[in-house]
């Protein structure tokens, strides 16, 4: 069993504050994220490898691991605690800079995510994967507010984002982790996210600024949201009446699949 603490400690590895350096050393806990990613047998992409802790937990039950890195000062890490495993890839790139094409293209196969995310970039890399045409699914530890609000299915939690989500992929909040079990240790807890892409489904500019229009301002009407973003107020109605709603029904109470078959007869997605 690789001792990944003392491995960065070796290399006179530093935190990073501003790159959301958060480490799982727990095998038992790094080994449970690997099962609940679907990563048996499967072709799996990390997002920030660290020390690769999760890495390897994931390597042992992959066929193959794709895992980008963009802090150099890692790679000495990373080459001495992923030096038993032939099956993993090391990419020095910033996924979000490449864009999903390309990523999916260095990929060239269907592929699961599995990462302990950066807080940071936590909703771009969720987006950028929900576009690929290659992911099947997503499974990440992010902030526990942020897992909660993808997973609202009604009331204040659901809003734009819980709807963008919704729209392509079926989340499912699978554990809470403490703050206590990262190092160093962040503000605020965890949840382990996973997100299983419904198929067939393709998340678009169009259905992302659709449904950020539908939640323009949440204490408004979604009639009045619709057309102060210049949908008119007549097809806006119809729309609603034909869905079975009432001219005053709140965006939320649609939820995602509402949402989507509101937009489908506007015409915005």
């Amino acid at each position: 069993m690789v001792d990944f603490e003392s491995v960065l400690i070796k290399h006179k590895f530093k935190y990073k504050k501003a790159l959301g350096q958060n480490f799982i050393f727990d095998g038992e806990l790094l080994d449970e994220i690997a099962a609940s990613g679907g990563a048996d047998g499967e072709c799996v992409v990390e997002i920030g490898a660290g020390a690769g802790s999760l890495s390897c937990a994931i390597a042992r039950r992959a066929r193959r691991l794709c895992s980008f890195e963009i802090d150099e000062t890692l790679f000495p890490v990373l080459e001495e605690t992923l030096a038993e495993f032939d099956n993993v890839q090391l990419f020095s790139n910033d996924v979000t800079e490449l864009g999903i094409e390309t990523v999916d293209m260095l990929i060239g196969e269907p592929y699961r995510v599995i990462a302990n995310l950066p807080y940071y970039i936590t909703t771009p890399l969720l987006f950028l994967f929900l576009r690929s045409s290659l992911c099947k699914s997503v499974t990440c530890l992010v902030q526990k507010e942020v897992a909660e609000r993808v997973c609202a299915a009604d009331g204040s939690d659901f809003g734009a984002l819980s709807a963008s989500v919704q729209a392509v992929a079926e989340p499912k909040l699978i554990r809470i982790v403490k703050s206590w079990e990262f190092y160093p240790q962040p503000d605020v807890d965890s949840a382990l996210l996973r997100l299983d892409k419904t198929d067939g489904a393709v998340y678009s500019d169009e259905l992302y600024a659709f449904l950020k229009l539908c939640f323009t301002a949440k204490r408004k009407t979604l009639m009045n949201n619709l057309t102060s973003g210049g949908i008119d107020k007549q097809a806006a109605a119809d729309a609603l009446k034909q869905l079975g709603h009432a001219e005053n029904v709140r965006a939320e109470q649609l939820g995602a699949r509402g949402l989507m078959e509101l937009g489908a007869l506007l015409g915005k997605c």
